[in-house]
């Protein structure tokens, strides 16, 4: 089947069912654990079981750092004051393609699906991402070239403005010689950033934050792949591994490109 035809996929057949959802007034802290129990990025939030926002680990990652989280802790802090209100929503008629131009027209990663004015699913990005695992056209069709890396000892702030300002969700890490050593991806900085201000005392946040490093929070041996490999291939390594990207590597292991789960989407919206 055809990526144009896989667009063609009804939202109800392919939506998630089981995802996590949690009330306004709950903490962040609380949120986040959820978010792990789920194994998600996001949560939905509900008042009296409304659909009222949606809240990323992006949202997390903008907000704790500055000047104004600093001072409290995630178990003071009310989800509602991280999520997005009022999110853009998709119905379970609609299709795939759809779902994806939606998500690149409006700079968003996922989609709550409602019927009526019941919520009843949930499309991001991963959805559409393992409707493509089945694909055999080469990644460089699909890849973002020279990508931005980082270095063991760049500060984990760096990392979260390259994120905020460039729009990065996955970032190789490289060495001296520009060879791959790892990855960092929006997941990474939100947990650091979430883990930092749940442990360290404010009153030594300001200068110790200064001294988180890349290398404190990357991950090792991210999905790799060269130009030529199929795109399915490097989805599934993805999608079982649960990395947000892949590095596409030369023939001496320097990155020439990324392809990441939003590469894929806007890919699915374009033939859509």
């Amino acid at each position: 089947m055809s990526v144009s035809d896989k667009a063609k996929t009804r939202i109800g057949d392919v939506m998630e069912k089981e995802f996590p959802i949690v009330d306004k007034d709950e903490t962040l802290y609380h949120a986040v654990k959820v978010m792990e129990k789920y194994g998600y990025d996001r949560v939905v939030v509900v008042e009296e079981g409304r659909l009222v926002g949606v809240a990323t680990k992006k949202d997390i990652l903008m907000k704790l750092g500055t000047e104004r989280t600093r001072r409290t802790t995630p178990s003071r802090m009310h989800i509602s004051s991280f999520m997005t209100p009022n999110p853009i929503t998709i119905t379970p008629e609609k299709t795939i393609g759809e779902a994806a131009k939606t998500m690149v027209s409006r700079e968003i990663s996922s989609l709550p699906v409602v019927e009526g004015n019941e919520l009843v699913g949930l499309v991001t990005k991963t959805t559409i991402a393992k409707l493509l695992v089945d694909l055999d056209v080469p990644v460089r069709e699909v890849m973002t070239t020279s990508p931005i890396a980082v270095k063991l000892t760049d500060r984990v702030l760096h990392v979260r403005q390259l994120i905020l300002n460039e729009g990065l969700t996955f970032i190789p890490v490289i060495d001296e010689e520009g060879r791959v050593l790892g990855s960092i991806s929006i997941d990474e900085v939100a947990d650091a950033l979430f883990a930092f201000h749940d442990i360290v005392p404010e009153k030594h946040r300001k200068e110790r934050i200064q001294h988180l490093l890349v290398s404190d929070v990357m991950r090792l041996r991210p999905p790799k792949a060269s130009a030529t490999d199929p795109l399915g291939e490097v989805i599934k390594d993805m999608l079982k591994r649960r990395y947000r990207g892949a590095i596409i590597v030369d023939d001496e292991g320097r990155p020439i490109g990324v392809v990441t789960l939003t590469d894929i989407t806007e890919y699915m919206a374009t033939l859509a």
